[in-house]
């Protein structure tokens, strides 16, 4: 299949190869990556069979890396608008798990956070890589939103044993599922980012003195004009009017 039929393909909620709906299965099997050709246990393949692993799913890494590492946009939304339009970067899947704390580890330095930048990134893409796709529906908790612990957990220096920031990373990973489950599914990860991002910016103010410039009420309720969705059509799955970010 040439390259252009992937592309479109990726920009919608089916498979990357034929654009079929993705079936969620109760129990994992054995599947051979399209791309790598390598085997994988999984429990989601397209209706015609085709399965990519998430390893190739997140093949767009390198190119918002590279986006990211000389951006100086200081709006965490703008900038993860920025990297959702990236060529490479599918409507859904686990890259967004990556993204998120690398779009707001960028959002952080650009607004005059201390950071080591390019520590944090390879912090950042290592752990969200770690996080399978579905996770939303098989472990009941959104990647994006462990996304936003992920960049909690870098910025204040947490790890399993730190008695003063342990608990940083765990107040931003609920904020966010709290908000992600009230606006309800199926699965969007723009959706899920969006909300992650907001309520990391909040975050950030709140704990960290870092000012994120996010237009959004302190109670994370979202205008509708705010930036509105641009992916709505992409997206078959999409809640519509349910969603704050739809633009109709």
């Amino acid at each position: 299949m040439n390259e252009e039929k992937i592309k479109e393909n990726s920009e919608s909620t089916g498979c990357l190869i034929c654009g079929q709906p993705i079936v969620y299965n109760t129990e994992n099997a054995v599947y051979t990556c399209h791309f790598c050709k390598k085997q994988y246990e999984s429990n989601a393949v397209c209706e015609n069979g085709h399965y990519v692993c998430d390893k190739c799913h997140s093949s767009a890494q390198s190119d918002f890396l590279r986006f990211l590492c000389d951006n100086d946009e200081k709006d965490p939304i703008a900038l993860f608008q920025q990297v959702a339009e990236l060529k490479s970067v599918h409507m859904h899947g686990p890259e967004h798990h990556s993204i998120v704390p690398c779009v707001l580890l960028t959002s952080y330095r650009n607004n005059g956070g201390a950071i080591d930048f390019v520590s944090a990134i390879e912090a950042a893409v290592k752990r969200g890589g770690q996080i399978p796709g579905g996770t939303c529906g098989y472990w009941g908790a959104c990647g994006a939103a462990i996304g936003a612990g992920i960049y909690a957990s870098i910025i204040t220096v947490s790890n399993p044993l730190n008695v003063k920031a342990w608990h940083y990373p765990q107040l931003l990973t609920s904020r966010c599922l709290a908000r992600i489950s009230e606006l309800g599914g199926p699965r969007c990860c723009k959706r899920t980012s969006r909300v992650a991002i907001e309520a990391a910016a909040l975050f950030t103010q709140e704990h960290m003195g870092i000012s994120i410039p996010v237009d959004i009420p302190s109670d994370g309720s979202v205008p509708i004009e705010r930036m509105p969705c641009s992916h709505s059509d992409k997206n078959r799955e999409c809640i519509r009017v349910r969603c704050p970010y739809y633009g109709g």
